[in-house]
């Protein structure tokens, strides 16, 4: 926009001061033929014919270039449309449709089993309409071609489709100014289709080894009873994965508010993908038996989901001390807990530490299942009300 701007006044200087410039010239040429002004005045005329000229030739190089790149644009756009309007009408009179809970890798010629969640919101962001989001990802693979040169690892990281959602939250209000727009009620657009493009409004991605953005796709809804929203989907990437992803997959309603049961919280914590280390069910057994004061909700997430990078902290770990602290960690620990006389830290068990050397412990008593937190920077007796509290927070941190 600056640069346009500048040129206008470049332009408009050029070509209103130069004629001012070359006809003073002129006249100064014509007037004192045979002295000092007159030559001033052939050095301003030929100055301005020059400049004024140069300008000119600009301008017009300028305009073939910008209606060029415009033809081209028009073309490219033309042709795009052309190529979305032939992948739509195949997309609707395709039968041969994957199983349902399935999906495929055209290109690739892997198939994953999958399942997924949606929501649909009226007005979000008091923009009109019914406002759709889905997520789906891998459980676990279905197919795998015996030739194919699998040097993205497709086959442990799978793949994960995030439509309105982000990292595993539905609509979130930064990430998108919409959803996808339905102009009726999803019990009213059974049988249509929607095509995704980018730059929409919402987040539309597929995750592989790389998070590559949808180029185009379409979404047909199939059905839905008892909240269970089914879909046929083709989606393309031209970039990264450069393939497209078609499927059926039955999508179960998610909530909006994050939900308060460990249950609940290990499936959000699975759906974002964070760096975990598994726990063995024998590991899980005996942490449980040394210490038979963790609450039964953190032994659930450990034998679920096991020990995790959640970015900012790290939570669980199985040190086989009193303390759970390993000898790197616990001279730490003397010295934070030196500023609490009437503490001991003996009568903890320390799960988890952040980026700021906060210090996360459950106390030993068995009838207390707080998550303590402690610091140089905070009051002694900050904690959390469980640990699901403790989880939910980092969550939505």
């Amino acid at each position: 926009m600056a640069k346009k701007k500048k040129d206008f006044y470049l332009n408009l200087f050029t070509l209103i001061g130069m004629p001012i410039l070359f006809i003073t010239g002129a006249l100064l040429m014509a007037f004192f033929e045979y002295n000092t002004i007159g030559t001033l005045g052939a050095f301003l005329f030929f100055i301005g014919v020059f400049v004024f000229l140069f300008r000119l030739y600009i301008i017009a190089v300028g305009y073939c270039t910008n209606r060029k790149k415009r033809r081209e644009e028009n073309k490219a756009r033309l042709a795009k449309e052309k190529l979305i309007d032939d992948a739509r009408q195949a997309f609707e009179s395709k039968t041969n449709r994957p199983e349902t809970n399935t999906i495929k890798l055209i290109g690739a010629g892997f198939e994953f089993f999958v399942e997924g969640l949606y929501v649909c919101e009226k007005d979000f962001k008091d923009v009109a309409g019914n406002h759709l989001a889905f997520d789906i990802r891998d459980t676990r693979l279905k197919y795998k071609p015996e030739d194919y040169d699998d040097v993205c690892d497709l086959e442990s990281i799978g793949v994960l489709i995030e439509v309105g959602y982000l990292e595993g939250e539905p609509l979130e209000k930064y990430a998108n100014d919409n959803g996808i727009i339905l102009q009726d009620s999803l019990e009213n657009s059974i049988g249509s289709t929607i095509t995704l493009l980018p730059n929409k409004g919402y987040n539309a991605y597929i995750g592989t080894a790389e998070c590559d953005e949808i180029d185009y796709g379409f979404v047909k809804i199939l059905g839905l009873e008892n909240d269970i929203l089914t879909i046929y989907f083709s989606l393309t990437t031209t970039y990264g994965l450069c393939d497209t992803v078609e499927g059926v997959v039955e999508l179960k309603k998610d909530a909006l508010e994050m939900a308060h049961d460990i249950d609940s919280l290990i499936d959000k914590v699975k759906r974002k993908r964070f760096n975990t280390i598994e726990v063995d069910e024998e590991e899980v057994r005996s942490i449980k038996q040394a210490n038979p004061f963790l609450p039964d909700s953190y032994i659930t997430f450990l034998k679920e989901v096991g020990f995790v990078d959640f970015n900012w902290i790290d939570i669980g770990w199985n040190n086989k001390t009193p303390t759970n602290l390993d000898d790197f960690a616990i001279d730490g620990v003397k010295e934070l807990f030196a500023n609490y006389k009437d503490l001991n830290m003996n009568d903890y068990y320390f799960i988890g530490i952040d980026n700021d050397d906060r210090h996360y412990a459950f106390s030993k008593k068995t009838d207390d299942k707080k998550v303590y937190v402690y610091s140089d920077n905070e009051p002694k007796f900050f904690s959390y009300e469980s640990f699901e509290e403790f989880v939910r927070e980092i969550l939505s941190t």
